[in-house]
């Protein structure tokens, strides 16, 4: 399953992380006891034909021990025991991460990276997300969550950020930035697919602000590709329209900050589908079954 602000996706899939079945419902009230109760009643619908062994959950925040929601602003949760609540009203064993880190993980076992010793995600959308997996294990940490990524410098002329920093990944790339720097360029409020329309059909405001953007994620990319030296560089998120449309402003970016020596590795376009979010929350279950550590109940 993955939490969304507003909704919970929900998928049903057997071991090798292929959707067997869907569902997804509006979240209304964000207290945890009704968001469980949600998750339960989902578990029951997907579980109705086929019994389920594990349940995993990704959610955008900070997690502890795939159990302990410590952060999750966008819900106003803090301090959630959510693997045992859900185990405690489903009595399924429950496993909970960060949503990006789980998605890493489907990558690594059954998508794009799973041939690569080391590669790299990065999510475009709501933030920007950055998923690093090297000598085959993903890299965490006791900040995986916080979106430290969204604060990596990328444009020194940018605009600020809500934490003061100037040209930010999340300044220059988030999707609500974007949205709102055309909507003030041309004077009416556009979302942020409208403003990638407007850039698609040529408008120069849409274009100039989704071209610098391009040229900020080519800047990341080049980053990644210094620091890290990976095999391939994953793109995904709902944002990921983005670099479609501006690829050769990304590919600028990436120039700008590479030696021209340097070789730059396949660069893959996911999709923009929540439904795959799940495929990574899945994997978490599917890793302690086949490891035979998913939790009791």
């Amino acid at each position: 399953m993955k939490l969304r602000e507003h909704e919970i996706i929900a998928a049903r899939t057997n071991l090798r992380g292929e959707i067997q079945h869907q569902e997804s419902v509006s979240i209304g009230d964000r207290t945890p006891e009704a968001v469980v109760r949600q998750i339960a009643q989902l578990a029951g619908e997907l579980g109705a034909d086929a019994p389920i062994n594990g349940i995993g959950i990704g959610i955008g925040g900070l997690i502890r021990n795939r159990e302990y929601v410590v952060d999750a602003t966008f819900l106003g949760w803090s301090g959630v025991p959510l693997a045992k609540l859900v185990g405690e009203a489903t009595g399924i064993p429950t496993l909970v991460d960060n949503d990006l880190v789980a998605f890493t993980e489907y990558e690594h076992w059954f998508g794009e990276g799973r041939d690569d010793d080391r590669f790299a995600v990065i999510t475009l959308g709501a933030g920007t997300g950055f998923g690093l997996v090297a000598n085959g294990a993903i890299v965490t940490g006791q900040d995986y969550g916080i979106g430290l990524v969204g604060h990596w410098p990328l444009d020194p002329a940018g605009p600020l950020c809500f934490a003061g920093h100037r040209g930010c990944a999340t300044s220059v790339l988030n999707s609500d930035s974007i949205a709102r720097h055309v909507s003030d360029a041309l004077g009416r409020p556009v979302d942020y697919e409208q403003a990638l329309d407007l850039a698609e059909a040529g408008d120069p405001a849409a274009r100039r602000v989704t071209e610098d953007a391009g040229r900020g994620l080519g800047r990341l990319i080049a980053a990644v590709c210094n620091l890290t030296l990976p095999q391939r560089i994953i793109i995904a998120g709902e944002g990921v329209r983005l670099a479609s449309i501006v690829a050769d402003a990304i590919r600028e970016g990436i120039a700008r900050d590479r030696d021209p020596r340097a070789s730059t590795p396949p660069i893959v376009l996911g999709t923009k589908n929540n439904v795959d979010w799940c495929r990574g929350a899945a994997v978490l279950a599917i890793q302690a079954f086949v490891h035979g550590t998913l939790p009791g109940v």
